[in-house]
């Protein structure tokens, strides 16, 4: 039971598990996207800014002196480790990664129920397929594969942060869930807070994934529309998700699960091909 006082016991759907709406409010259901979008935001600088710091760090060292001094792709310096650089890291990374994963984590979490104590993990496999669509991390043609090799840890590294960032924002939003005011009358500034942060975050979540989805703003690539419009599917379901905790209708639940389940299907699906075969063009080399 989480602090609106819902019970989130999951429906069983033939082999899937639903969980229903813990919200039954406009206040609990901005409390719900506060608590995921700063779960996102945390973990974002956690595992984007200081993770990704700590991959360059142990990139870097495993491509021994060939490799230092060089200058990726990004204009880091191989071996450097330099405030201005661990900053820009934390802060533009951290939140860029954040704001996105949170972003994804609200549209896909409620159809991953399935998958138990391990959501966080599937949700971080999820979150590598569509971060390889939408983005140039397991390019073949980026010159940091060429300059740091160790390619096949490289690309493990690569796929940990991604996992890594998906099992932990689940335990930082059970903690924020059970530590963060409950949204009611009784608590009008928290409820308005909660409001405010729920609006920005949805905009910004919103922006973000359409730029990363549908325009070459985040790579050197096509868009993944295939991936993309998953995405938006699974959006569509997680809206019908949504309105249900508030309508009586019977047939709003369950074209919100098909929409729900075939995007989340998709979307990984559609995002994994590019991400295999990158990552079997990169260990090729």
């Amino acid at each position: 039971m989480d602090r609106t006082g819902i019970a989130r016991a999951p429906v069983d759907v033939g082999m899937a598990r639903i969980d229903r709406p813990p919200f039954r409010t406009a206040a609990g259901l901005v409390r719900y996207v506060t608590v995921h979008g700063l779960a996102g935001l945390i973990t974002g600088i956690v595992v984007g800014g200081a993770g990704g710091r700590l991959f360059m760090r142990v990139a870097g060292a495993a491509g021994g002196e060939p490799a230092r001094g060089a200058t990726t792709e990004a204009g880091f310096t191989v071996g450097e480790i330099t405030l201005e650089g661990t900053i820009g890291l934390l802060i533009f990374v951290g939140i860029f990664v954040g704001i996105a994963g949170a972003a994804l984590r609200v549209v896909f979490r409620p159809w991953l129920a399935w998958a138990g104590p391990w959501r966080g993990v599937a949700f971080g496999i999820l979150l590598f397929a569509l971060g390889s669509a939408t983005s140039d991390v397991l390019n073949p043609d980026n010159v940091d594969f060429l300059i740091l090799g160790n390619e096949a840890l490289i690309v493990a590294m690569i796929v940990a942060l991604f996992v890594g960032f998906g099992a932990l924002v689940e335990p930082v939003s059970g903690w924020l869930d059970r530590h963060l005011p409950v949204a009611d009358a009784s608590r009008p500034f928290a409820s308005g807070a909660y409001g405010v942060i729920a609006v920005l975050g949805v905009a910004l979540g919103a922006l973000l994934l359409v730029q990363a989805m549908f325009t070459p703003s985040t790579c050197d690539c096509d868009p993944p529309l295939v991936a993309s419009i998953f995405v938006v599917v699974t959006a569509a379901g997680t809206l019908g998700w949504t309105a249900s905790a508030f309508s009586p209708s019977a047939l709003l639940p369950r074209i919100s699960r098909l929409l729900g389940l075939v995007g989340l299907v998709g979307a990984p699906t559609a995002g994994l091909v590019r991400a295999i075969g990158d990552a079997a063009e990169i260990l090729r080399a």
